[in-house]
């Protein structure tokens, strides 16, 4: 429920590998928008071996001092509402929303959104908080809201209103050529003022709201770990243990996420590898470490998936009369469930894929 599948190049190798793995669907968060689509199109029809996908096209973000890949798209408060128009004319699924797009702009998008009835999601930007995004209509939040300015953390501090000041203070400073925002969001005194000013009456009432209004969430522990080490070691020894510790705290806000009610999808937001399973089967594994049992980790990557893009009546459960995107493993994953990895055939809309044409397709 979240990854990347890029070009269309790209896609026609990185697709089938998926299916080998036992990965049936994708949601794509941000690709070049006429090459996921036509990658949707071949997969639909048979053209590719491939999941199905359900596809954002790119995520939008404010003008950056910075050449920006194909995937994303530049918007400003004046176009916001058009650019979703434009996205919705060529037949995405929804709208995936960035971290640094003005209070304007994401107002407008999630206006127009809503008025077209298509879904948006994605990070939280620096100038919205978690409840106004959430009372928005915005249907999940990846990464907790973003890898570096830890959002939906900082929603839930005593002292919000402070560090949020901090975080856009930051990002100004470097979209006006200033230093990374990373320069004030590793130093071991902010991430300790967050960790420490944790409040649980005030994260109840955010996850209520969550929960209320049907915001889901893609925790990508996988992805996150891999972006906190990358820093971690350009640290002094102080802030890097303020980042364990940070990390720490957001595994256990997950916990309180959940005892709350609040849903949960699986999703890696890292690159398919060659030679090795995809990272989604490191996320379950994640999940787990997390807190979750082995049935609420695979029902993130099923049920929970097919329940939020409203697929639910057709797939993510073995029914009768259900579309037939199964998966054969040699061992249970409910014992371990490392054992997802452990593939002995896929069945993809009815179709026997197992043996030697798995190895192929990987």
């Amino acid at each position: 429920m979240h990854v990347h599948i890029g070009g269309h190049d790209e896609g026609t190798k990185i697709l089938p590998r998926l299916v080998a793995y036992g990965i049936t669907g994708v949601r794509d968060m941000a690709s070049p928008v006429d090459e996921i689509l036509r990658l949707r199109r071949e997969t639909t029809d048979g053209t590719l071996v491939g999941p199905q996908i359900v596809a954002a096209g790119p995520i939008l973000q404010r003008p950056l001092p910075f050449r920006t890949p194909p995937l994303v798209r530049t918007v400003t408060d004046a176009d916001a509402k058009q650019v979703v128009d434009d996205l919705q004319a060529k037949g995405v699924d929804f709208i995936k929303v960035g971290d640094t797009l003005t209070r304007d702009a994401y107002f407008a998008v999630a206006s127009e959104a809503k008025h077209l009835a298509l879904p948006f999601a994605g990070h939280l930007p620096v100038s919205v908080t978690a409840l106004e995004a959430t009372q928005a209509g915005q249907r999940s939040i990846e990464h907790f809201g973003s890898a570096g300015f830890r959002n939906v953390l900082i929603a839930c501090s005593s002292a919000e209103a402070g560090l949020t000041s901090e975080v856009r203070d930051a990002l100004s400073r470097a979209l006006a050529g200033g230093p990374s925002p990373d320069e004030t969001l590793y130093r071991s005194d902010f991430l300790t003022r967050l960790v420490q000013t944790y409040d649980r009456r005030k994260a109840a009432a955010l996850f209520s709201a969550f929960k209320k209004n049907g915001t889901w969430q893609v925790p990508t522990f996988g992805a996150l770990r891999s972006v906190w080490d990358a820093r971690r070691a350009q640290l002094n020894p102080d802030a890097a243990a303020a980042t364990d510790i940070a990390a720490k705290k957001t595994v256990e806000m997950f916990a309180d996420m959940r005892k709350a009610g609040v849903k949960v999808l699986a999703g890696s937001d890292l690159p398919a590898s060659t030679g090795a399973p995809p990272a989604l089967h490191d996320e379950l594994v994640a999940l787990v470490h997390a807190g979750m049992t082995p049935p609420e980790a695979l029902q993130a990557a099923t049920r929970n998936a097919a329940e939020f893009t409203g697929r639910l009546p057709d797939e993510g459960t073995v029914e009768v009369g259900k579309k037939a995107n199964l998966v054969l493993l040699e061992a249970d994953p409910l014992a371990n469930i490392a054992n997802t990895r452990r593939v002995a055939a896929v069945v993809l809309g009815g179709r026997l894929i197992s043996g030697e044409e798995l190895q192929k397709l990987r």
